[in-house]
């Protein structure tokens, strides 16, 4: 079966190898989950007033760089679920978080409160828009100044370029897609819930599915 997507010669070979190697989101799924090492919990309040008292719970990942490479740059990996639809993204973020779920709360635990508790860690996780990705203050996660393409799949590249060249807010997101970082951070943060454990979906985060497929970033 033909890759999603292929690398340019930016990336060297015996890296585009490797992510070339992995032939399904599961075994990108297993290696996550069975590699990680769960580092840190927080209760993040928002800040703005459109979801004013709302709480979601934040974890930050440890994984190894490899697995790192294969979960977001491979052409099996989280990103290419949503170029193979919405439905099939979603799902994977879901499986993924599942999967983490009982370590998840489990470390959580000890650092709960009385107005956010395991309960509400646990409400925010199975939350529509709780969600998995790259810690994008890792260093490494920032692309260079000029725009370099590493993922060579045509249809970011096309808006990668426009984006690129004309600065264009609609377009600019793909200039990110098409690089493919290194690191060994991943996030996971739940949904909101206000104080009876009860979502409330952020409307600015309403086309995040469609932003990953037809840009490769959010």
């Amino acid at each position: 079966m033909t890759p999603l997507w292929d690398f340019t010669d930016l990336i060297p070979a015996d890296r585009r190898r490797r992510l070339l190697k992995l032939t399904s989101f599961d075994e990108v799924l297993c290696n996550v989950s069975s590699t990680c090492k769960i580092l840190h919990y927080k209760a993040d309040p928002f800040r703005d007033d459109r979801l004013r008292g709302c709480v979601r719970a934040e974890f930050l990942l440890h994984v190894d760089l490899y697995i790192y490479d294969g979960f977001f740059n491979s052409p099996v990996g989280y990103r290419a679920q949503y170029c193979l639809g919405s439905g099939i993204g979603e799902h994977a973020n879901r499986q993924i978080i599942d999967v983490l779920r009982p370590a998840l709360i489990t470390l959580a635990q000890s650092m709960t409160t009385p107005t956010f508790g395991s309960e509400h860690v646990a409400m925010s996780l199975d939350a529509t828009d709780a969600k998995i990705w790259i810690d994008e203050s890792e260093s490494g996660s920032e692309p260079p100044q000029q725009l370099q393409v590493h993922i060579n799949y045509p249809p970011w590249v096309e808006r990668a370029k426009r984006g690129d060249a004309l600065q264009e807010d609609e377009f600019i997101r793909a200039v990110r897609g098409v690089f493919a970082p290194l690191g060994t951070f991943l996030e996971i943060k739940g949904g909101w819930v206000d104080g009876d454990g009860l979502e409330k979906r952020d409307p600015v985060k309403a086309h995040r599915s469609k932003d990953i497929a037809i840009n490769g970033y959010i």
